[in-house]
Protein backbone atom coordinates (compact mmCIF):
# COMPACT_ATOMS: atom_id res chain seq x y z
CA UNK A 1 0.00 0.00 0.00
CA UNK A 2 3.07 2.52 0.70
CA UNK A 3 4.51 1.71 -2.30
CA UNK A 4 1.49 2.01 -4.21
CA UNK A 5 0.72 5.70 -2.70
CA UNK A 6 4.55 6.95 -2.90
CA UNK A 7 3.84 5.82 -6.83
CA UNK A 8 0.80 8.18 -7.32
CA UNK A 9 2.69 10.92 -5.52
CA UNK A 10 5.42 11.02 -7.46
CA UNK A 11 3.33 11.16 -10.56
CA UNK A 12 0.55 13.54 -9.75
CA UNK A 13 -2.07 14.21 -12.83
CA UNK A 14 -4.66 17.01 -12.68
CA UNK A 15 -8.65 16.77 -12.81
CA UNK A 16 -9.61 15.03 -16.39
CA UNK A 17 -5.75 14.48 -17.19
CA UNK A 18 -5.42 11.27 -14.71
CA UNK A 19 -4.63 9.16 -17.72
CA UNK A 20 -0.78 7.34 -16.25
CA UNK A 21 -2.96 7.38 -13.13
CA UNK A 22 -6.19 5.24 -14.82
CA UNK A 23 -3.71 2.91 -16.28
CA UNK A 24 -2.20 2.03 -13.30
CA UNK A 25 -4.85 1.30 -11.41
CA UNK A 26 -6.76 -0.89 -14.39
CA UNK A 27 -3.86 -2.65 -14.36
CA UNK A 28 -3.57 -3.63 -10.92
CA UNK A 29 -7.30 -4.38 -11.05
CA UNK A 30 -7.40 -6.59 -13.75
CA UNK A 31 -4.75 -8.58 -12.13
CA UNK A 32 -7.73 -9.17 -9.27
CA UNK A 33 -10.75 -10.23 -11.77
CA UNK A 34 -12.94 -7.47 -11.58
CA UNK A 35 -15.20 -6.23 -14.50
CA UNK A 36 -13.57 -2.78 -15.33
CA UNK A 37 -14.53 -0.39 -17.14
CA UNK A 38 -12.71 2.51 -18.53
CA UNK A 39 -11.84 4.84 -21.11
CA UNK A 40 -14.03 6.48 -23.09
CA UNK A 41 -17.11 4.08 -22.05
CA UNK A 42 -16.54 4.59 -18.52
CA UNK A 43 -18.51 8.18 -18.58
CA UNK A 44 -19.59 8.46 -22.45
CA UNK A 45 -21.31 11.36 -23.85
CA UNK A 46 -22.11 13.28 -20.95
CA UNK A 47 -21.10 16.64 -20.10
CA UNK A 48 -17.19 17.48 -18.67
CA UNK A 49 -16.76 20.58 -16.86
CA UNK A 50 -13.76 22.28 -16.39
CA UNK A 51 -12.20 20.87 -19.37
CA UNK A 52 -8.56 22.68 -20.00
CA UNK A 53 -8.83 25.32 -22.46
CA UNK A 54 -6.22 23.19 -24.80
CA UNK A 55 -7.23 19.74 -23.84
CA UNK A 56 -4.04 17.07 -23.79
CA UNK A 57 -5.02 13.33 -25.67
CA UNK A 58 -7.05 11.28 -23.62
CA UNK A 59 -7.88 14.52 -21.25
CA UNK A 60 -11.54 13.55 -20.17
CA UNK A 61 -11.71 9.73 -20.22
CA UNK A 62 -9.81 9.45 -16.90
CA UNK A 63 -11.01 7.07 -13.91
CA UNK A 64 -12.54 3.79 -13.96
CA UNK A 65 -15.13 1.54 -11.90
CA UNK A 66 -14.57 -1.86 -11.02
CA UNK A 67 -17.30 -4.81 -11.02
CA UNK A 68 -18.27 -7.94 -8.97
CA UNK A 69 -21.57 -8.89 -9.31
CA UNK A 70 -21.67 -12.51 -6.70
CA UNK A 71 -24.67 -13.59 -8.80
CA UNK A 72 -26.60 -13.68 -5.27
CA UNK A 73 -29.84 -11.26 -4.52
CA UNK A 74 -28.48 -8.56 -2.53
CA UNK A 75 -27.50 -4.88 -2.53
CA UNK A 76 -25.81 -2.90 -4.94
CA UNK A 77 -22.66 -1.23 -2.66
CA UNK A 78 -20.52 1.42 -4.14
CA UNK A 79 -16.87 2.54 -2.44
CA UNK A 80 -15.67 5.78 -3.94
CA UNK A 81 -12.24 7.39 -3.59
CA UNK A 82 -10.98 9.72 -5.78
CA UNK A 83 -7.24 10.28 -7.71
CA UNK A 84 -6.79 13.05 -8.80
CA UNK A 85 -3.84 16.28 -7.81
CA UNK A 86 -3.60 19.89 -7.37
CA UNK A 87 -1.79 22.17 -9.07
CA UNK A 88 0.78 23.20 -6.41
CA UNK A 89 4.34 23.50 -6.33
CA UNK A 90 5.69 20.87 -3.97
CA UNK A 91 8.08 21.54 -1.01
CA UNK A 92 11.54 20.37 -1.12
CA UNK A 93 14.02 20.35 2.04
CA UNK A 94 13.16 18.25 5.19
CA UNK A 95 9.61 17.35 3.12
CA UNK A 96 9.32 13.79 3.77
CA UNK A 97 8.32 12.91 0.28
CA UNK A 98 11.30 14.85 -0.75
CA UNK A 99 13.84 13.39 1.52
CA UNK A 100 12.31 9.98 1.40
CA UNK A 101 12.91 10.10 -3.20
CA UNK A 102 8.87 10.27 -3.83
CA UNK A 103 8.19 13.82 -4.47
CA UNK A 104 6.32 14.93 -7.45
CA UNK A 105 8.11 14.38 -10.51
CA UNK A 106 5.95 16.96 -12.35
CA UNK A 107 6.49 20.72 -11.43
CA UNK A 108 3.84 22.54 -10.33
CA UNK A 109 1.36 18.95 -9.62
CA UNK A 110 1.21 17.82 -6.59
CA UNK A 111 -0.98 15.36 -4.59
CA UNK A 112 -1.81 17.56 -1.71
CA UNK A 113 -4.85 16.55 -0.12
CA UNK A 114 -4.47 12.79 0.19
CA UNK A 115 -5.81 11.02 -3.22
CA UNK A 116 -2.83 9.29 -3.47
CA UNK A 117 -3.39 7.91 -0.62
CA UNK A 118 -7.34 6.82 -1.35
CA UNK A 119 -6.29 5.57 -4.52
CA UNK A 120 -3.47 3.27 -2.69
CA UNK A 121 -6.46 2.11 -0.47
CA UNK A 122 -8.99 1.83 -2.78
CA UNK A 123 -6.75 -1.14 -4.97
CA UNK A 124 -6.25 -2.57 -1.04
CA UNK A 125 -9.73 -3.36 -0.58
CA UNK A 126 -10.03 -4.62 -4.21
CA UNK A 127 -7.08 -7.03 -2.82
CA UNK A 128 -8.75 -7.48 0.19
CA UNK A 129 -11.98 -8.71 -1.12
CA UNK A 130 -12.15 -10.07 -3.70
CA UNK A 131 -11.95 -13.68 -2.30
CA UNK A 132 -14.57 -12.61 0.49
CA UNK A 133 -17.28 -11.88 -2.17
CA UNK A 134 -17.53 -15.89 -3.13
CA UNK A 135 -19.85 -16.12 -0.33
CA UNK A 136 -21.41 -12.64 -0.47
CA UNK A 137 -24.58 -10.97 -1.51
CA UNK A 138 -25.56 -8.54 -4.50
CA UNK A 139 -22.92 -6.59 -6.31
CA UNK A 140 -19.55 -4.39 -5.75
CA UNK A 141 -18.76 -1.39 -7.46
CA UNK A 142 -14.97 -0.06 -6.55
CA UNK A 143 -15.29 3.70 -7.89
CA UNK A 144 -11.86 5.81 -9.09
CA UNK A 145 -13.05 8.99 -9.61
CA UNK A 146 -11.66 11.74 -11.31
CA UNK A 147 -11.61 15.11 -11.17
CA UNK A 148 -12.77 15.72 -7.50
CA UNK A 149 -10.96 18.95 -7.52
CA UNK A 150 -13.46 22.02 -8.37
CA UNK A 151 -16.42 19.62 -8.10
CA UNK A 152 -16.44 18.33 -11.65
CA UNK A 153 -15.86 14.48 -11.57
CA UNK A 154 -18.62 13.38 -9.44
CA UNK A 155 -21.81 14.85 -11.50
CA UNK A 156 -20.10 13.63 -14.30
CA UNK A 157 -19.75 10.26 -13.22
CA UNK A 158 -23.62 10.07 -11.87
CA UNK A 159 -24.96 11.66 -15.33
CA UNK A 160 -23.36 8.82 -16.48
CA UNK A 161 -25.63 6.51 -14.18
CA UNK A 162 -23.23 4.92 -12.57
CA UNK A 163 -25.13 5.57 -9.27
CA UNK A 164 -28.69 4.06 -10.56
CA UNK A 165 -28.38 1.09 -9.21
CA UNK A 166 -26.43 1.61 -5.99
CA UNK A 167 -28.11 0.75 -2.98
CA UNK A 168 -25.63 1.64 -0.56
CA UNK A 169 -22.58 4.49 -1.30
CA UNK A 170 -19.56 4.81 0.76
CA UNK A 171 -16.68 7.20 0.33
CA UNK A 172 -13.69 8.56 2.44
CA UNK A 173 -11.24 10.66 3.26
CA UNK A 174 -7.69 11.18 5.40
CA UNK A 175 -6.85 13.87 7.30
CA UNK A 176 -8.82 17.29 7.75
CA UNK A 177 -7.90 17.55 11.19
CA UNK A 178 -8.60 13.93 12.22
CA UNK A 179 -5.60 12.59 14.37
CA UNK A 180 -4.14 9.27 13.74
CA UNK A 181 -6.07 6.18 14.70
CA UNK A 182 -8.95 8.22 15.10
CA UNK A 183 -12.20 8.31 12.65
CA UNK A 184 -15.47 10.11 12.53
CA UNK A 185 -18.41 8.89 10.77
CA UNK A 186 -20.97 11.36 11.92
CA UNK A 187 -19.76 13.96 9.83
CA UNK A 188 -22.08 17.08 9.13
CA UNK A 189 -21.52 20.34 7.63
CA UNK A 190 -19.92 18.89 3.70
CA UNK A 191 -20.87 22.25 1.91
CA UNK A 192 -22.33 22.83 -1.43
CA UNK A 193 -20.16 24.13 -3.88
CA UNK A 194 -20.15 26.18 -7.19
CA UNK A 195 -18.12 27.68 -9.19
CA UNK A 196 -18.16 30.05 -12.40
CA UNK A 197 -15.43 31.76 -14.96
CA UNK A 198 -16.31 34.53 -16.16
CA UNK A 199 -15.45 36.36 -19.70
CA UNK A 200 -15.66 39.97 -19.79
CA UNK A 201 -15.56 42.07 -23.05
CA UNK A 202 -15.15 45.39 -23.98
CA UNK A 203 -13.53 47.97 -26.58
CA UNK A 204 -9.32 48.97 -26.32
CA UNK A 205 -8.70 52.71 -27.03
CA UNK A 206 -5.73 54.68 -25.81
CA UNK A 207 -5.60 55.33 -21.89
CA UNK A 208 -4.40 59.06 -22.59
CA UNK A 209 -5.87 60.53 -26.01
CA UNK A 210 -9.39 58.65 -25.85
CA UNK A 211 -10.17 56.72 -23.03
CA UNK A 212 -13.98 57.56 -23.06
CA UNK A 213 -13.88 55.42 -26.32
CA UNK A 214 -13.41 52.42 -24.59
CA UNK A 215 -15.14 50.25 -22.66
CA UNK A 216 -13.05 48.66 -19.32
CA UNK A 217 -13.21 45.15 -19.09
CA UNK A 218 -10.58 45.32 -16.27
CA UNK A 219 -12.82 47.97 -14.27
CA UNK A 220 -15.83 46.03 -14.85
CA UNK A 221 -13.81 43.01 -13.52
CA UNK A 222 -12.54 44.40 -10.76
CA UNK A 223 -16.09 46.08 -9.65
CA UNK A 224 -17.69 42.64 -10.13
CA UNK A 225 -14.56 41.28 -7.63
CA UNK A 226 -15.57 43.31 -4.84
CA UNK A 227 -19.72 43.10 -5.11
CA UNK A 228 -19.78 39.59 -5.22
CA UNK A 229 -17.50 39.50 -1.77
CA UNK A 230 -20.23 41.62 -0.30
CA UNK A 231 -23.52 39.01 -1.37
CA UNK A 232 -21.91 36.57 0.70
CA UNK A 233 -22.51 38.10 3.95
CA UNK A 234 -25.52 36.19 5.57
CA UNK A 235 -26.34 34.73 9.06
CA UNK A 236 -27.29 31.20 6.60
CA UNK A 237 -24.82 28.53 7.57
CA UNK A 238 -21.45 27.93 5.50
CA UNK A 239 -21.92 30.73 3.75
CA UNK A 240 -18.39 31.59 1.63
CA UNK A 241 -17.22 33.54 -1.51
CA UNK A 242 -14.25 33.86 -3.18
CA UNK A 243 -12.84 35.29 -6.01
CA UNK A 244 -9.54 33.36 -6.62
CA UNK A 245 -8.51 34.45 -10.08
CA UNK A 246 -8.51 37.95 -12.17
CA UNK A 247 -6.70 38.86 -14.99
CA UNK A 248 -7.07 41.21 -17.72
CA UNK A 249 -5.23 44.01 -20.00
CA UNK A 250 -2.00 43.67 -22.18
CA UNK A 251 0.07 47.02 -21.56
CA UNK A 252 -0.56 50.26 -19.39
CA UNK A 253 -1.74 52.67 -21.80
CA UNK A 254 -4.29 50.81 -23.39
CA UNK A 255 -7.46 50.57 -21.69
CA UNK A 256 -7.67 47.04 -21.01
CA UNK A 257 -10.37 44.83 -23.83
CA UNK A 258 -11.00 41.70 -21.91
CA UNK A 259 -10.65 40.15 -18.34
CA UNK A 260 -11.64 36.69 -16.89
CA UNK A 261 -11.99 35.82 -13.30
CA UNK A 262 -12.88 32.84 -11.46
CA UNK A 263 -15.54 32.80 -8.40
CA UNK A 264 -16.66 30.38 -6.01
CA UNK A 265 -19.05 30.22 -3.62
CA UNK A 266 -20.06 27.50 -0.79
CA UNK A 267 -23.53 27.23 1.78
CA UNK A 268 -24.30 24.05 3.70
CA UNK A 269 -27.55 24.12 2.62
CA UNK A 270 -27.76 23.53 -1.19
CA UNK A 271 -31.27 25.50 -1.29
CA UNK A 272 -29.12 28.48 0.11
CA UNK A 273 -26.17 27.85 -2.23
CA UNK A 274 -28.71 28.02 -4.92
CA UNK A 275 -30.26 31.34 -3.80
CA UNK A 276 -26.92 32.75 -3.80
CA UNK A 277 -25.77 31.46 -6.92
CA UNK A 278 -29.16 32.99 -8.24
CA UNK A 279 -27.90 36.93 -6.98
CA UNK A 280 -24.37 36.55 -7.68
CA UNK A 281 -25.17 35.62 -11.66
CA UNK A 282 -27.48 38.51 -11.56
CA UNK A 283 -25.28 41.14 -9.93
CA UNK A 284 -22.42 40.12 -12.61
CA UNK A 285 -24.71 40.44 -15.74
CA UNK A 286 -25.65 43.61 -14.55
CA UNK A 287 -22.09 45.02 -13.79
CA UNK A 288 -21.14 44.32 -17.18
CA UNK A 289 -24.07 45.87 -18.59
CA UNK A 290 -23.27 49.17 -16.45
CA UNK A 291 -19.58 48.85 -17.89
CA UNK A 292 -21.01 48.46 -21.44
CA UNK A 293 -18.81 45.32 -21.45
CA UNK A 294 -20.17 41.78 -22.90
CA UNK A 295 -20.53 38.75 -20.28
CA UNK A 296 -20.90 35.07 -20.32
CA UNK A 297 -20.61 32.86 -16.75
CA UNK A 298 -19.58 29.17 -17.61
CA UNK A 299 -20.07 27.26 -14.82
CA UNK A 300 -16.81 25.08 -14.10
CA UNK A 301 -17.78 22.54 -11.07
CA UNK A 302 -20.02 21.95 -8.13
CA UNK A 303 -21.59 20.00 -5.25
CA UNK A 304 -24.17 18.96 -3.12
CA UNK A 305 -24.18 19.76 0.40
CA UNK A 306 -24.07 16.33 2.44
CA UNK A 307 -24.22 15.48 5.80
CA UNK A 308 -24.28 11.88 7.27
CA UNK A 309 -27.63 10.04 8.43
CA UNK A 310 -27.54 8.57 12.01
CA UNK A 311 -27.70 5.40 10.70
CA UNK A 312 -24.72 4.83 8.49
CA UNK A 313 -22.85 6.79 11.30
CA UNK A 314 -23.93 3.96 13.70
CA UNK A 315 -23.32 1.51 11.56
CA UNK A 316 -19.56 2.19 9.88
CA UNK A 317 -19.55 2.46 13.92
CA UNK A 318 -19.80 -0.81 14.62
CA UNK A 319 -18.18 -1.83 11.48
CA UNK A 320 -15.01 -0.21 13.18
CA UNK A 321 -15.69 -1.76 16.90
CA UNK A 322 -15.65 -5.12 14.79
CA UNK A 323 -12.54 -4.91 12.73
CA UNK A 324 -10.56 -2.75 15.43
CA UNK A 325 -10.01 -0.38 12.55
CA UNK A 326 -10.17 2.23 14.68
CA UNK A 327 -8.99 3.31 18.40
CA UNK A 328 -10.76 6.33 19.09
CA UNK A 329 -14.40 7.83 17.22
CA UNK A 330 -14.95 10.84 17.00
CA UNK A 331 -18.71 11.77 18.22
CA UNK A 332 -19.41 14.24 15.74
CA UNK A 333 -17.19 16.17 13.10
CA UNK A 334 -18.39 19.57 11.15
CA UNK A 335 -16.85 18.95 7.92
CA UNK A 336 -16.56 22.44 6.86
CA UNK A 337 -15.61 22.10 3.39
CA UNK A 338 -16.86 20.83 0.02
CA UNK A 339 -16.61 17.19 -1.22
CA UNK A 340 -17.42 15.85 -5.22
CA UNK A 341 -18.78 12.70 -3.47
CA UNK A 342 -21.64 14.40 -1.54
CA UNK A 343 -23.21 14.69 -5.41
CA UNK A 344 -22.91 11.33 -5.39
CA UNK A 345 -24.38 10.39 -2.08
CA UNK A 346 -27.18 12.53 -2.61
CA UNK A 347 -28.34 10.93 -6.11
CA UNK A 348 -28.27 7.41 -4.00
CA UNK A 349 -30.38 8.78 -1.27
CA UNK A 350 -32.54 10.60 -4.01
CA UNK A 351 -33.61 7.39 -5.04
CA UNK A 352 -34.10 5.69 -1.87
CA UNK A 353 -30.45 4.28 -1.17
CA UNK A 354 -28.15 4.95 1.56
CA UNK A 355 -25.22 7.40 1.57
CA UNK A 356 -22.24 8.11 3.82
CA UNK A 357 -18.73 10.13 3.86
CA UNK A 358 -16.39 9.13 6.67
CA UNK A 359 -13.24 11.02 7.85
CA UNK A 360 -10.02 8.50 8.53
CA UNK A 361 -7.69 10.14 10.94
CA UNK A 362 -4.06 10.68 9.78
CA UNK A 363 -1.74 13.18 11.28
CA UNK A 364 -0.62 16.00 8.92
CA UNK A 365 2.93 17.93 8.10
CA UNK A 366 0.72 20.43 7.20
CA UNK A 367 -2.76 21.51 6.18
CA UNK A 368 -4.29 20.45 2.76
CA UNK A 369 -3.98 22.03 -0.02
CA UNK A 370 -0.22 23.44 0.82
CA UNK A 371 3.10 22.71 -0.32
CA UNK A 372 4.19 21.16 2.70
CA UNK A 373 1.03 18.83 3.04
CA UNK A 374 2.03 14.92 3.74
CA UNK A 375 -0.04 12.49 5.82
CA UNK A 376 1.11 9.10 8.09
CA UNK A 377 0.94 6.47 6.34
CA UNK A 378 0.16 4.22 9.30
CA UNK A 379 -3.37 5.54 8.45
CA UNK A 380 -3.36 3.35 4.95
CA UNK A 381 -3.72 -0.04 6.15
CA UNK A 382 -6.45 0.84 8.98
CA UNK A 383 -8.37 2.64 6.35
CA UNK A 384 -8.20 -0.69 4.10
CA UNK A 385 -9.13 -2.66 7.19
CA UNK A 386 -12.18 -0.57 7.83
CA UNK A 387 -13.58 -0.08 4.51
CA UNK A 388 -13.09 -3.82 3.67
CA UNK A 389 -14.79 -4.84 6.49
CA UNK A 390 -18.17 -1.79 5.45
CA UNK A 391 -17.88 -4.14 1.98
CA UNK A 392 -18.06 -7.32 4.03
CA UNK A 393 -20.69 -6.16 6.79
CA UNK A 394 -23.06 -4.62 3.66
CA UNK A 395 -22.27 -7.74 1.03
CA UNK A 396 -23.19 -10.33 4.10
CA UNK A 397 -19.98 -11.81 3.34
CA UNK A 398 -20.47 -14.60 6.11
CA UNK A 399 -23.59 -16.02 3.97
CA UNK A 400 -23.07 -19.83 2.80
CA UNK A 401 -25.92 -21.00 0.69
CA UNK A 402 -27.65 -24.57 1.49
Amino acid sequence: MIADRRSFHANPELGWQEIETTAAIVKNLSRSGYEIVAGPAFLGDVERRGLSKDPIPGEGDTGCIAIYDTGRPGPTVCMRVDIDALPIKEATGNHAPAAQGFASRKPGVMHSCGHDGHAAIGLAVARIVKPLLKGGRGKLKLLFQPAEEGGRGGRAVADAGWMDDVDLFFAIHLGLGVPSDSAAFAVHGILANARYDVRLKGRAAHAGKSPEAGRNALLAACQISLGLHTLAQSSRPGMRLNVGLLNAGTAVNIVPEEATLTFEMRAQETADLQALEARCKDFVEATARAHGVEVSLVPGGGADGYANPEEIAEWAQGVNTATGAFGTVLPDMFFGASEDAATLASRVVARGGRGGIFVLGADLADDHHTPNFDFDEKALQKSALLCAGLIASAMDVDHVED
